[in-house]
């Protein structure tokens, strides 16, 4: 166990089918071309020596966490508390066919609102917290494939605090790299190139104690 170690925080490529469409945990298809984000994630991970990939159940990250533990010959963890938030009836339904009044009620309280049997955001950081906590705590370079409501999340934990809800969503295909811990880790590697062909983005930033760095992509 080492006392500084990488985080490579990734999500999902593009899907198909779902314009104009509330999904949340819905199954839905990823689009032609999905490998090549698949591919680009393994070489960042390769690159800082990542031992362990957590995946969100949902196929569209599952798809991608698959292909990349096989290639790497890696533990690959799905872990339900990854999950994106559940919209509940919402899902399935275009966006402009749910009530004004609803959505009025949830951007005035994003935490504390529940779609009809959906979860709260706080529900939602309850669980992402809990699965940040036990990840720190094994403090091994690993992955994580998710969805942009538990990033957006993340995004806060990786500086000690708790995220927010309304923080913009990572792009669709993007991956970060953090690091955690001990300020005077390094992994001993040079930064992966990443052919610009590939849907991905990458950014390296040091948390807490440390300014942030941000090196190509968004």
């Amino acid at each position: 166990m080492t006392d500084r170690f990488a985080i490579v925080l990734a999500r999902h490529p593009a899907v198909m089918g779902v314009e104009g469409l509330c999904y949340g945990q819905r199954d839905v298809a990823l689009a032609d071309g999905w490998e090549r984000m698949a591919d680009g994630l393994r070489t960042v991970m390769q690159g800082v020596g990542c031992r362990i990939l957590f995946s969100s159940p949902a196929r569209r990250c599952r798809m991608v966490a698959e292909r990349v533990a096989q290639f790497m010959n890696l533990e690959l963890r799905v872990d339900s508390r990854l999950r994106e938030i559940s919209f509940g009836e919402w899902e399935g339904r275009p966006w402009n066919r749910i009530s004004r009044t609803a959505l009025d009620a949830w951007a005035a309280d994003v935490s504390g609102f529940t779609p009809p049997g959906g979860e709260s955001g706080g529900a939602l950081r309850a669980r992402v917290r809990h699965f940040w906590t036990d990840m720190q705590e094994g403090a091994q370079p690993c992955g994580v494939i998710t969805h942009g409501g538990p990033l957006r999340l993340m995004q806060g934990m990786v500086h000690g605090g708790p995220g927010s809800l309304l923080a913009p969503s990572p792009p669709l295909g993007s991956v970060r790299v953090v690091e955690q811990g001990n300020p005077l880790f390094t992994t001993g590697r040079s930064e992966p190139r990443i052919p610009s062909r590939l849907p991905l983005h990458q950014e390296r930033r040091r948390s807490v104690r440390q300014a942030a760095t941000v090196q190509g992509g968004t």
